[in-house]
């Protein structure tokens, strides 16, 4: 299978702060990967890492083509002012045309582009609405097709179910899945959300500033590679590819 991303020992320092330390990994084209770890190690960094909004202080970075076209990445922060009048059209724009502005000229294929993502997340009905109008998970819709505009093979998702409810949730969960098929799309998520996520992906990565594991859930379960990585104690629990759980165990008795 051909890989589309590789990191070859990359560090990068985030001020005085060590974020990532020597972080070699491989991803597979056509692989949906759940990138987990506790909060402040690393996720964030190496998703900006590979879409190359940072870059390494040490190590390669090797994309399988141009970062443009190759990758469509989805921040956790999105930073529109919900009084903007800007509408759910004018954000998937952006996508197409990433630095030219609200007041670029749309081209036809562009257009068809735009509205393919649209119908592709469900939400070609809001259009016309104001980003700031759209509940949480209808915005993270938006997000996404802004993402897909430039129909790239990776898509990179930083704690996309931030947020939203558990019903929302779900559908985000089908939606990825629907997306894959309809994309041929490579996806990294990014979450904190260990009660689903390892039922829905083909493959975890662990990171706490290094990789402790990159393989199949199924392969984790019933190791102690989530404790060395969070620093507490879990059981792994999988039920085929229904949604499993977590349990964070705590100590019954001190030890003094």
């Amino acid at each position: 299978m051909a890989t589309i991303v590789e990191l070859e020992n990359v560090w990068v320092w985030r001020g005085k702060n060590l974020a990532l330390k020597d972080v070699t990994l491989r991803i597979e084209e056509g692989k949906y990967i759940g990138l987990m770890g506790p909060n402040g190690g690393g996720k964030t960094t190496l998703l900006k890492t590979i879409a190359g909004l940072i870059k390494p202080d040490r190590g390669k970075v090797k994309i399988s083509g141009p970062i443009s076209r190759t990758i469509g990445y989805v921040p956790q922060e999105q930073r529109l002012d919900p009084d903007f009048p800007v509408t759910v059209y004018d954000v998937v724009e952006m996508g197409v045309h990433t630095g030219l502005g609200f007041f670029h000229t749309v081209s036809k294929s562009e257009r068809e582009k735009i509205e393919y993502a649209l119908r592709s997340v469900g939400i070609m009905d809001l259009a016309s609405r104001r980003i700031g109008e759209l509940s949480g998970g209808q915005k993270q819709r938006v997000f996404i097709a802004r993402a897909l505009a430039s129909k790239p093979r990776l898509l990179l998702l930083d704690e996309p179910t931030t947020g939203v409810d558990t019903k929302a949730r779900d559908e985000f969960y089908r939606l990825l899945n629907e997306l894959m098929d309809e994309f041929s799309l490579t996806i990294v998520l990014a979450s904190h959300d260990l009660e689903v996520v390892p039922s829905q992906v083909d493959e975890i990565v662990c990171i706490n500033q290094s990789v402790f594991v990159h393989a199949p859930p199924e392969e984790i379960e019933g190791t102690d590679i989530l404790k060395k990585a969070y620093g507490c104690e879990f059981e792994f629990m999988l039920h085929g590819r229904y949604p499993h759980r977590v349990i964070h165990r705590h100590d019954e008795a001190s030890d003094g």
